[in-house]
């Protein structure tokens, strides 16, 4: 993030006279300053909200997006597979507590192993082929299988409504 500073605009700074009224010239020119940084700061901070806010609304919508593509999916497919919903709720918590041992079980391995763990091109690759792949592929899972489990809302097994 860059900021510059216009200190033009402010009001010159009066030539000392000598003795004290030259301390005060230099105190209002730092005050100046100084209240330029805040109002310039006050700017930086409302555009960083004013940008929060837009990406938290359009994540928002992304995922309501995402839920209803996936409410449309599961409506035409009811008749067929009536209880995926309701599956997918129910093994969703399951799932997330194996990935998370999944990835407490990596730490600690890499955390027992130290600074050492990746200090060659073959440890780096080794550990790769042993947790890359199933990690990536179970986050993945847990991509669609969560929500489908939010999408199917408050269907029971037989897929009617409550």
């Amino acid at each position: 993030m860059q900021f510059s500073f216009d200190i033009s605009s402010s009001a010159p700074a009066k030539a000392p006279q000598g003795g004290q009224s030259g301390d005060t010239g230099t105190g209002q020119l730092i005050l100046g300053v100084l209240q330029q940084m805040l109002d310039a700061q006050k700017q930086a901070y409302q555009e960083m909200t004013t940008l929060l806010r837009e990406q938290l609304n359009h994540a928002r919508a992304l995922h309501a997006e995402n839920l209803a593509r996936w409410r449309g999916i599961l409506s035409r497919w009811e008749k067929d597979y009536p209880e995926l919903p309701a599956n997918c709720k129910r093994v969703y918590p399951v799932m997330e507590k194996a990935y998370l041992s999944m990835l407490n079980n990596l730490s600690t391995d890499l955390a027992d192993q130290g600074e050492e763990a990746f200090d060659s091109e073959f440890a780096l690759q080794d550990f790769l082929d042993r947790n890359g792949m199933k990690i990536g592929q179970f986050a993945h899972l847990l991509s669609v299988i969560g929500p489908i489990s939010e999408a199917g809302g408050n269907q029971n097994p037989g897929g009617e409504k409550k």
